[in-house]
């Protein structure tokens, strides 16, 4: 379906909505920020992931079945 009578389709469903929890949650969707942006790191994050990826390479890191198993032992303290 290409974009404009995928368009249309979704106009057409919108306009038989009645229930107004509907449209106010379609409107909520329809507000939200969809752009591309990305996050731009400081030197101090930069340092601190590369930091990370190097203990990682020299098998410092925790698994994540490990990170599981350690997350369920402090939650049944």
């Amino acid at each position: 379906m290409g974009n404009q009578k995928h368009r249309e389709a979704l106009i057409d469903r919108i306009r038989k909505i009645d229930d107004e929890n509907v449209l106010d949650e379609v409107k909520r969707l329809l507000d939200l920020n969809f752009d591309d942006t990305f996050y731009q790191l400081n030197e101090d994050q930069e340092a601190e992931i590369t930091q990370a990826r190097e203990e990682l390479s020299r098998g410092k890191g925790i698994s994540s079945d490990q990170v599981e198993k350690d997350f369920d032992e402090w939650l049944n303290k």
